[in-house]
């Protein structure tokens, strides 16, 4: 019998693989008897379709097909599936605002007036998502592919595995990551993977400003490069900030380097939880367990 038959599937989608491994039940947790642990399975995505939907949804449905013959759905056992996606599958906003009397509807037509102005995405290609930070000032707003999110949830119904969650990466890492660097001040929160650098700029614990760029091979391990375009983020960010780049903490996650760099450039740098060794697609699998 397959090991994944009683246990929710985890899976990281990356830009070049897709990592699918296994959850432990709630059930199991609370009584203390955790599974054996099983391997996760890596699909790599070839070469001429990395950075496609068709790549990662092929992979898709490579991942959920872990059990060949198909043993759950004999027994009559569907199973399900938690997704974290990789931020190069979706575009990110920082809105700034008074949200406080608006319907979700309206904020979600907000939403995407801004991200057709700024990257000219028609309404009807995308699926928003969006969080309203608690004073009502600011939202955290995310755009995806409605393509790549209904041909995901048309993998699943095709392999008898019910998607229950599809999410994005950064959006779950700032609802972890915020508490714990409030303080006063501004405070740039810098994620960094291989193929892309994205800040998310707080001030006095409110987010202000986002802004991210694309990393080429090499860089995500170069100490004084990454300090050089968190630099040039800061000054892109600037304008939505009364504090100054001196002024400014910043917090790594992603990578673990020699910090020097950064010295001069900004008040205090710091890596906010340890790097794991582990690649993209590993680290997203996790983060959906």
């Amino acid at each position: 019998m397959s090991p994944w038959l009683n246990s929710p599937l985890a899976i990281g989608a990356g830009t070049r693989e897709l990592v699918v491994g296994a959850t432990t039940p709630r059930w199991m947790r609370l009584r203390g008897k955790p599974p054996a642990p099983v391997e996760p399975a890596s699909i790599a995505i070839p070469d001429e379709q990395c950075f496609t939907e068709r790549g990662v949804l092929d992979a898709l449905n490579i991942a959920l097909a872990v059990d060949p013959e198909r043993i759950g759905q004999k027994l009559g056992v569907k199973r399900s599936a938690r997704i974290v996606l990789d931020d190069f599958w979706a575009s990110h906003a920082v809105l700034r605002g008074d949200f406080r009397t608006l319907r979700a509807r309206e904020i979600d037509d907000v939403v995407l007036a801004h991200f057709a102005d700024l990257h000219g995405i028609e309404a009807a290609s995308v699926l928003v998502r969006f969080s309203v930070q608690c004073h009502g000032r600011a939202v955290f707003a995310s755009a995806m592919s409605r393509t790549l999110h209904d041909g995901i949830h048309d993998a699943g119904t095709a392999a008898g595995v019910d998607i229950r969650s599809l999410k994005l990466c950064l959006p779950e890492m700032l609802n972890r990551v915020q508490d714990t660097v409030a303080g006063p001040g501004a405070v740039m929160l810098l994620f960094v993977v291989d193929t892309l650098m994205q800040a998310v700029l707080l001030e006095e614990n409110r987010w202000v400003a986002y802004d991210s760029q694309r990393l080429f091979p090499g860089d995500a391990n170069d100490a004084e490069r990454i300090a050089a375009r968190a630099e040039q983020a800061f000054e892109r960010l600037a304008g939505r900030t009364t504090g100054t780049r001196e002024d400014c903490r910043i917090y790594l996650y992603g990578v673990d380097f020699d910090l020097a760099p950064f010295e001069g450039r900004f008040s205090s740098t710091q890596l906010a939880q340890p790097a794991m060794d582990m690649p993209v697609a590993h680290r997203l699998m996790e983060a959906a367990r």
